[in-house]
């Protein structure tokens, strides 16, 4: 079996850099809440790295770089030039290097190329609750009378199906909010899908070709350096 090095080393580091903060051995000081934000940041590197999601990767570097602008020496590109210069590397790098979370569609989208760390589940519900954090998840939403779904990604890898799903009223509505992580929509290409969505240095794409009567789908909620694809089966 493999272990999961993740949680113990990043809890051994933080141990690691809070002894040493707190002992003056640093050459500049560091506040509290710098200290938390670096210890969340890279936990983002560490799982980023892991699956290869070059955009967590660039962006947990970036804001890694504004908090230590100043012993790094770097206080005139902040924030906006390492913001925009961390937003074209991850695209770059993203066209060069497929997170590990990623495979292609088949006709039996339950086949699954084989990630141990990928969760896979059901949801069996009218209305889907969903928070997903650090980590690649797989889930099947089953609804006889599907009416809303509230997905929140942040730092992690997820793939939603939607196509075992009725909707009896005819409109339902999607709420996403994707903050530093991917999130793939697999919908029935017989749903009208109206955007309404607000996109903050995210990357937004719709794949497949829907037909021109359904039941029409509200897409709201926000992408915050991020990814969403929606795609029609």
């Amino acid at each position: 079996m493999r272990k999961n090095w993740f949680w113990p080393v990043f809890l051994i580091a933080s141990a690691v850099i809070l002894i040493v903060s707190q002992l003056g051995l640093l050459t500049f000081r560091i506040s509290a809440w710098s200290l938390f934000l670096t210890l969340i940041l890279i936990a983002a590197l560490i799982s980023s790295l892991r699956y290869l999601n070059m955009p967590g990767v660039v962006f947990a570097l970036a804001f890694l770089a504004i908090i230590y602008a100043q012993p790094l020496g770097i206080t005139k590109l902040v924030p906006w030039t390492i913001l925009g210069a961390a937003l074209l590397l991850s695209i770059g790098l993203g066209l060069l290097i497929w997170p590990r979370y990623r495979y292609h569609h088949h006709d039996h989208h339950h086949h699954n190329h084989g990630d141990d760390n990928t969760s896979t589940g059901t949801i069996s519900d009218d209305h889907v609750n969903l928070d997903l954090s650090l980590g690649n998840s797989i889930r099947y939403v089953h609804s006889d009378h599907f009416s809303s779904a509230n997905l929140n990604v942040s730092m992690a890898g997820a793939k939603i199906y939607f196509d075992d799903v009725d909707i009896q009223e005819n409109q339902a509505i999607i709420n996403v909010d994707v903050s530093l992580g991917s999130l793939e929509l697999y919908l029935p290409k017989t749903w009208q899908v109206q955007d309404s969505l607000s996109n903050s240095m995210g990357h937004i794409s719709f794949e497949g070709s829907p037909t021109t009567v359904g039941p029409r789908i509200t897409l709201s909620g926000s992408v915050s350096l991020g990814e969403l694809r929606i795609i029609y089966i």
